[in-house]
């Protein structure tokens, strides 16, 4: 294979710098008082969790049958040709590579990936020879299905291969595979691909699966990894399971917090609308955010939109923040999607429609097309919190972008509990004024 050390200090250097993610902005910096109740709450559980070694056919196989389960709401693939490259020159020069984290998900008994999907699509990516269209249609993969249509190619090719076809016959199977590869790149975004590194010497050495004979195919097949699962005696535990893995990832920041709980809440009602409101293509929301983000920092201020909302009461036209614990942006998003797996689908359906009534009614006018994420949550909780959300015909974004950049409520953006507080009354005046001849 040549000289290879330079692309084995590569993959060594993807698992092992936080590969996953790269994160930038405090929020997602765990303060003190936020560790703390993260550690209290997993200490008030009995957990348990074990390391076993599976096979990377293992693997392959549990994902065509989802027994692994990638959440709905993960990140779309994120890999270069030259990480999945990476990652295959790790498993054939026997590189150590660091386990998937997994927990298994109480109705359907399946392992649910909350850290490592990257890879494991990787290894899927690799095994069947295939990566997409172009790097800006990577996205989740649908494994059974491509499992599946990548097997009758291959089936046809040996077909092919190992007999001599009448011209007619050889004509229909021809066909029968072009159909398979169009549905592959139409419906997947998929294509055939062959894998490479170079050597010190710029060699070009293709180490694509299929490339190996069928006993060195068999060899990496018996390939081990690692599988950590965790479990908790709790009998929803889905809060114990998204602090234990922001536990494990406080040092190498391989998941954000909004990755996690997407990971931990991925079934609930609540977390299936925020994805279906994120996902509209041509939405006021994607105009204001932009494209879907990769790392889910757009359902992220969704989800704390909902969350400071549903904590807010108003008493004597006061705001005030009724949230028992300590308060940053991470419990309250935590609390309250813990405490919707309690709720009925209409009562968050209730929360929901203030939340498109808000979106529904924004107007683009002028050149203003974006605003400060702390403008566009207050101004939400205080039309909320009013009977002005309902009344009002529009809501102008240049009008945020004056409450932003023309009054002092913006100048210094804090997240302790008192000047959320004192920026939301604040706010709550300017709404109240400014749409006097609504109420």
């Amino acid at each position: 294979m040549g000289k290879v050390e330079e692309e084995i200090k590569k993959s060594i250097s993807y698992f092992q710098s936080g590969y996953e993610d790269k994160y930038n902005g405090s929020e997602d910096q765990f303060e003190q008082e936020e560790l703390e109740d993260i550690i209290g709450n997993v200490m008030d559980y009995s957990i348990t969790s074990s390391v076993t070694g599976l096979q990377l056919e293992s693997i392959i196989n549990s994902l065509k049958t989802q027994y692994f389960i990638v959440p709905g709401f993960q990140r779309k693939f994120v890999w270069t040709k030259n990480q999945i490259a990476a990652l295959a020159l790790s498993v054939i020069k026997n590189v150590p590579i660091p386990p998937f984290y997994v927990y298994v998900d109480n109705k359907t008994k399946r392992q649910v990936i909350l850290d490592g999907q990257q890879r494991v699509t990787a290894i899927f990516l690799y095994v069947y020879g295939l990566y997409f269209t172009s790097e800006s249609k990577r996205e989740k993969v649908d494994f059974p299905a491509v499992a599946s249509l990548k097997e009758r190619i291959e089936k046809i090719d040996l077909e092919i291969a190992s007999t001599e076809l009448e011209t007619s016959i050889l004509d229909i199977k021809l066909n029968e595979r072009r159909e398979l590869l169009e549905t592959l790149k139409n419906e997947h975004k998929l294509i055939p691909y062959k894998y490479t590194i170079s050597d010190q010497e710029k060699n070009s050495h293709d180490i694509s699966f299929s490339t190996f004979d069928e006993e060195s195919r068999a060899f990496l097949l018996r390939h081990d990894f690692q599988i950590a699962v965790v479990r908790c005696s709790q009998k929803n535990p889905q809060k114990t399971y998204a602090n234990i893995f922001k536990v494990l990832n406080t040092g190498g920041k391989i998941l954000g917090s909004q990755e996690i709980r997407n990971g931990v809440y991925w079934e609930s009602y609540l977390y299936q609308r925020l994805f279906d409101i994120n996902g509209e293509d041509n939405s006021p929301w994607r105009k204001i955010y932009g494209k879907v983000s990769d790392y889910s920092k757009d359902i992220e201020i969704l989800l704390k939109m909902l969350a400071l909302n549903h904590y807010v009461q108003v008493e004597n036209d006061l705001v005030e923040i009724r949230y028992v614990g300590t308060f940053n942006w991470g419990n309250i998003m935590e609390s309250y999607s813990e405490n919707c797996l309690k709720l009925s689908n209409e009562v968050i359906e209730k929360d929901i429609s203030e939340l498109l009534c808000y979106l529904g009614k924004l107007e683009f006018d002028g050149d203003v097309k974006k605003c400060n994420k702390a403008v566009f949550e207050a101004v939400f909780v205080a039309l909320s919190q009013t009977t002005l959300l309902k009344k009002i015909p529009t809501i102008k974004l240049s009008w945020l972008k004056h409450l932003e950049e023309e009054t002092e409520i913006f100048n210094k953006v804090l997240s302790n509990k008192a000047s959320v507080q004192e920026r939301l009354n604040d706010t709550m005046k300017e709404v109240c004024q400014d749409y006097a001849e609504y109420k």
